[in-house]
């Protein structure tokens, strides 16, 4: 304890400089290093920067990052894209330069796809602050490139419409928003970028994909790559138990806010029960499911992903992986290092040491895998924070300038000649059609009601007059699925009226018909 504060003192009088620090396969010979000391001085570290004196620590640079978002310091207009997935599920994804937003077959302006952190969305300081900087014009300083943000399903303000949320575990979705982009922008190069949960499902994508990704990199900020490790840490002292208890009770609000959803699934109600402590089954004679003494602390992360995660975070086979036989298993089985030996695009993990949620304890798992994989680079610093990396008096958040350096390296890299030597996806030849974006895809008209949100039964009793659309899928597409709607509300106490029926076009994947998109029209508000 006593050190830790001298520590913080010391930081505070003399503040350590942002400076990264690579791990690799084969260091001199790795083409990845060798791009990143060529075109990314924030990372090689010819270029560097001061923290924040007054954020002196991890667990300070932390909570800043938490108020920085109440503050709101940057802002980003955006330009919404709605649509279902192949199980009824509303997916949205915030589209910034709006100039940028509406689909071309020409455009060649690189996209990056941006997954946010655990019930976060493109609102988040930390998102915004890469948006602003990676849109600008490279006159301006900026990368001029197109970002999507894809946001998890029920988080930024959208509708849930289906019995599940998502997970690390959980790639699906960002497949099926891929899929979605390359529709709308076939010859645009893409690149991935996400931070915290949604770096563990970008560096899980990664390696379950290998060469077949539309995307030629991805970089990860703050990611949790072995799930057990970073739970178990977390739990581990009286301070980042709170951690903890705040990423559950985080994750609780989420549930709450889409309780009239997710009780729409009977084999939902014990365990929304567990979680809110409310009675759900319609059953009078049934108590409220209690946890068992065997369960986890009540509340934390671990509680909730073990009560709920587990079961509704993901497709059941033989889609997916759900349900998992507890918390433990979940982590297990869902970790990124579990697919790191597959990765096979350039892909940059960014850490700080004093990460209080993702330690640098926890990424030895991550460190082992790199040295067999030469397409993974571990950047990390000192100090910084979970997704901080405040700077200067001001306290700006630095980390943009790496984020957009490699990708203005991978961009460039893109298009250059490719050399026989590399293997890693460095230099295509420039701009084309991926593969991937061309094969077989399934098309089928589908149904989909239109219902005003006022009319979905309330579980707390009181009434809202939302006219927010909430779209439902009616044709059944996945047979081992139930598709939810309204009327299976255990509190409905009248008919619910039929909504405005839709005629759309379902695209899926000819192999894999989970990965797929129903475009929503714009004059359908099924987001706010």
């Amino acid at each position: 304890m006593l050190g830790g504060l001298v520590s913080t003192v010391h930081r505070t009088v003399l503040p350590p400089t942002f400076r990264f620090k690579l791990e690799c396969d084969n260091f001199d010979k790795n083409p990845l290093v060798s791009l990143i000391r060529e075109h990314c001085p924030s990372i090689s570290g010819a270029r560097t920067a001061k923290q924040t004196r007054w954020l002196p620590s991890g667990h300070l640079q932390t909570l800043y990052t938490s108020a920085s978002n109440a503050m709101q310091v940057e802002d980003v207009d955006f330009k919404r894209k709605v649509f279902l997935a192949p199980d009824g599920g509303t997916i949205s994804m915030d589209i910034a330069p709006i100039s940028m937003s509406k689909p071309s077959e020409s455009d060649t302006t690189p996209t990056v796809v941006i997954l946010h952190g655990l019930s976060g969305g493109s609102s988040e300081t930390y998102v915004m602050n890469a948006v602003v900087q990676l849109t600008k014009s490279r006159e301006e300083g900026g990368e001029g490139v197109r970002c999507v943000v894809v946001n998890f399903r029920g988080c930024a303000k959208t509708m849930l419409t289906s019995a599940q949320l998502y997970s690390a575990c959980k790639v699906t979705d960002l497949e099926s928003a891929l899929l979605l982009l390359s529709h709308m922008f076939p010859r645009s190069p893409m690149l991935g970028l996400g931070y915290s949960l949604g770096g563990a499902v970008l560096a899980r994508y990664m390696g379950i994909s290998g060469k077949d990704t539309p995307l030629i990199g991805a970089i990860t900020v703050g990611a949790p790559y072995s799930l057990d490790k970073t739970n178990t840490t977390l739990e581990s002292s009286y301070l980042t138990l709170a951690y903890a208890h705040v990423l559950g009770v985080s994750l609780r609000g989420l549930l709450q806010q889409h309780v009239d959803t997710l009780v729409l699934s009977p084999a939902l109600w014990e365990p929304i029960e567990l979680i809110l402590r409310t009675k759900m089954d319609p059953d009078e004679n049934k108590p409220v499911a209690k946890p068992t003494f065997k369960s986890p602390q009540y509340c934390t992360l671990r509680y909730v992903d073990h009560t709920m995660t587990r079961l509704i975070g993901g497709y059941p086979t033989p889609y997916g992986e759900f349900p998992f036989a507890s918390a433990v298993d979940y982590y297990k089985r869902s970790s990124p290092v579990v697919t790191l030996a597959n990765v096979s695009r350039p892909m940059l993990a960014l850490s700080a040491d004093d990460d209080p949620i993702v330690p640098w304890s926890t990424l030895d798992d991550l460190m082992d895998c790199i040295k067999t994989n030469p397409n993974v680079v571990l950047a990390h610093t000192e100090s910084g924070g979970h997704l901080g990396w405040f700077a200067g008096p001001l306290a700006q958040r630095w980390i943009k300038h790496p984020i957009a350096e490699f990708v203005h390296a991978l961009v460039d890299a893109y298009g250059a000649k490719p050399k026989e030597s590399v293997s890693t996806g460095l230099g295509s030849g420039g701009p084309q059609v991926s593969p991937w974006k061309t094969r077989s895809i399934d098309k089928r008209s589908v149904q989909v009601e239109v219902l005003a949100k006022a009319h979905l039964p309330s579980v707390s009793g009181v009434r809202t007059d939302d006219e927010q659309d909430v779209a439902w899928l009616r044709t059944q597409i996945l047979p081992h699925i139930p598709l939810v709607h309204p009327n299976d509300s255990p509190v409905k106490t009248q008919e619910i009226p039929t909504g405005r029926m839709l005629s759309l076009t379902l695209h899926c994947d000819a192999l894999r018909p989970e990965v797929g998109f129903i475009e929503l029209p714009e004059d359908v508000h099924a987001s706010t």
